[in-house]
């Protein structure tokens, strides 16, 4: 066969990529639970012998960075090491990089999404596709109120973040509360680790009969230091009146939370695999639709089960992990 017809013929069949450079650019730091949970995933489910770099853009525990600082950054990340594919975890860095990285014309998988796609201009772009997260608010709530044998009113935490205004404005649509069955749902926001103390210790009095715990990743102290995620969960634990349940995998264990239906990390990594696999073998990117991860997963510590005198339903038992 003649090779002047053969290349073009080569051009429509992209080669599968192997041995491919991945640029991973997390929002968080390494040793953030929910980062390490899905860097798991997304090295556990990569076909082939690709190099993994990362980037941490550490935006928990500096919440308030200069945008233009995020994109240069992890443009520069970009530029140094020339990946031909380019992961982005979380809603700080899939919107400071996901659009100036497909401009340049190399593959975005984003992952870990709480904010709409769709206005961002990611839903349909030829480049950019990825996995959304999605934290069941109202379902767990309901769930853990059949556990408890009824809850009448449950106040849920979060620290002030743009991922938290996301989730409590899906559910609560800007209002403080809301009724989930017959529980009275309250959500408060904070900023100042001491203002978020003293509405943990007066949880009982002010008539709440458990706590749900959302995200804790940027509070402060009354000089302006950020406080530790590990040290809010495990005061929250330790001086919480009532039960203390969760969203989110990372914060289940002893001397955590009790634990809930809750998203894990790990299921977004294994997710965003799944779609880098496609594009590395040569799928166009915009022929993956974005997409939610799993449906959440029933997981508990023992010991805080046990330390509350609570037992999960018989009815749940072939669906429910536990840890410890």
């Amino acid at each position: 066969m003649n090779v002047t017809k053969v290349l073009p013929l080569l051009a429509l069949f992209p080669l599968q990529l192997l041995a491919a450079e991945i640029l991973v650019i997390s929002s968080y730091h390494q040793t953030n639970l929910w980062d390490q949970s899905y860097s798991a995933g997304l090295q556990q489910y990569l076909k082939g012998e690709h190099h993994i770099s990362h980037l941490y853009l550490d935006t928990k525990r500096q919440p308030h960075q200069d945008p233009e600082r995020l994109v240069s950054q992890g443009m520069a990340a970009y530029q140094a090491r020339k990946p031909a594919l380019v992961v982005l975890g979380d809603d700080n860095a899939i919107n400071a990089l996901a659009r100036p990285i497909a401009a340049l014309g190399t593959p975005v998988v984003f992952l870990g999404m709480n904010e709409n796609p769709r206005p961002k201009g990611l839903v349909g772009h030829p480049l950019i596709t990825g996995v959304l997260e999605r934290p069941l608010l109202k379902r767990n709530i309901s769930e853990m109120s059949q556990l408890m044998g009824g809850i009448s009113k449950a106040l849920v935490l979060f620290g002030e973040s743009e991922v938290s205004h996301t989730a409590v404005e899906d559910e609560f649509k800007a209002r403080s509360e809301l009724r989930v069955g017959q529980t009275r749902v309250s959500s408060r926001q904070f900023t100042d680790y001491g203002r978020w103390q003293e509405a943990v210790l007066a949880s009982r009095e002010n008539g709440y009969q458990a706590l749900f715990l959302g995200l804790y990743h940027t509070l402060t102290d009354a000089q302006g230091q950020h406080v530790s995620e590990q040290q809010v969960l495990a005061w929250t634990s330790a001086n919480s009146p009532v039960p203390l349940f969760c969203f989110w995998a990372f914060a289940v264990g002893r001397g955590a939370a009790i634990g809930g239906l809750v998203l894990d990390g790990h299921s977004q990594g294994e997710r965003a695999a799944e779609l880098a696999n496609a594009i590395l073998s040569g799928t166009a990117p915009g022929a993956l639709s974005p997409r939610a991860a799993s449906r959440g997963e029933y997981l508990f510590s023992k010991s805080e089960l046990a330390r509350w005198h609570l037992t999960a339903p018989d009815a749940w038992q072939d669906k429910v992990s536990y840890i410890e």
